[in-house]
């Protein structure tokens, strides 16, 4: 029997065409999730945490020790860019991830925990590790922040995810319990051994027609399965990308990076699903690291998401004209920009074109006798 008949036959292609392509399908699928993953990271942890302090009846933006922990370092051993990044993915990946506080009001991602769901009393977390090292210590809700997607339309398409994983493993076991070992053999033409480069190989001087062989078949099934270059086939009507993008809620000129200058993408993918996580997110701290007294006083942690898409400041000056008019300090504006703020008489200063005056202020005209 030849090799390709070896190949094509019921009791041996059969089974290897249908785990190849098993896992070939399982890894484009964990390459797109991975990619949405990563986009969802990467804007979040971009956003700035504004904590909003209560002077009186006035509410302005202060920056504490709180401010610092969630914008520039959660812990000494990390910056903010990498920690909401690591917690996003974890949120992510597992449908769940936790935040507990260090002994100096440091917050770490956990990498893993145990969690006792109660009714009537806070839910229990115990075996945190962090670092890859056991706290041993329980944390209680009240005490930790714990984000979840769990009845998030998103969360099902990383549970479909996961099953497939599950099939395809499955697959993989029962065909090594079936095969358990066999080794093949197969017979060959001399034109086949005596051929220069058949397969991309070529032959070592010195080796005899089994080994040339040898070496062919090796060098083939290398190809197929490890060969990170190699052609993958779709069937039809399948188009793994596009439906992930779905699941995840990315418009697919975003998930493909394919975005314009004029695309509406990026500000439909910010409203429709970053805001919504940022909302979960702001929920969460609000709810762990600001009491209630303060919170219903108006005190809070905003997340602010205005610096996520990119501005140019000279494409923006009609629309910065008419902010002036309606408020915002010159640094405020600035701050759109990432700009320092300035020192300069009157950059703080808020002004009101008359068209956004209080109907009093609106009143002219001659005075009637």
């Amino acid at each position: 029997m030849g090799l390709f008949d070896f190949l094509h036959s019921p009791a041996n292609y059969v089974e290897l065409e249908t785990l190849t392509w098993e896992a070939t399908r399982l890894y484009i699928n964990e390459l797109a999730i991975q990619r949405g993953i990563t986009l969802y990271a990467n804007v979040i942890s971009k956003c700035e945490f504004k904590r909003v302090k209560a002077e009186g009846r006035k509410l302005r933006t202060i920056k504490n020790d709180l401010y610092y922990t969630l914008n520039i370092r959660p812990n000494q051993n990390i910056n903010a860019t990498t920690f909401w990044n690591k917690a996003i993915t974890q949120l992510f990946k597992h449908g769940e991830v936790l935040i507990v506080q260090g002994y100096s009001n440091e917050l770490f991602v956990a990498e893993s925990f145990d969690k006792t769901i109660y009714a009537y009393k806070p839910w229990e977390f115990r075996n945190v590790m962090i670092n890859d090292l056991n706290t041993n210590k329980p944390y209680y809700m009240q005490d930790v922040v714990y984000l979840t997607i769990e009845n998030m339309s998103i969360n099902g398409t990383m549970k479909k995810f996961y099953e497939q994983m599950g099939k395809v493993m499955d697959l993989a076991v029962n065909n090594y319990k079936q095969k358990n070992g066999q080794k093949f053999t197969f017979k060959t033409g001399t034109s086949l051994a005596r051929t220069t480069g058949i397969g991309g190989v070529t032959p070592v001087e010195g080796e005899t027609e089994k080994t040339k062989a040898q070496t062919y078949v090796e060098k083939l099934f290398e190809k197929m399965f490890s060969n990170p270059n190699a052609i993958v086939p779709m069937q039809s009507g399948e188009e793994l990308d596009e439906s992930v993008a779905i699941g995840m809620n990315i418009p697919i000129d975003v998930f493909l990076g394919k975005t314009t200058e004029k695309s509406n993408a990026m500000n439909d993918w910010i409203t429709t699903g970053v805001e919504v996580f940022l909302e979960v997110i702001s929920d969460e701290l609000n709810a762990k690291l600001i009491t209630k007294e303060s919170y219903l006083r108006g005190e809070q942690i905003l997340i602010d998401s205005t610096k996520i898409n990119h501005r140019d400041i000279l494409d923006s000056a009609v629309a910065l004209e008419k902010l002036f008019g309606i408020g915002f300090t010159h640094n405020e504006i600035r701050d759109l920009f990432k700009m320092l703020p300035t020192s300069d008489d009157g950059a703080d200063d808020r002004h009101w074109s008359k068209n956004y005056g209080t109907e009093e202020a609106l009143k002219g005209g001659e005075k009637s006798e």
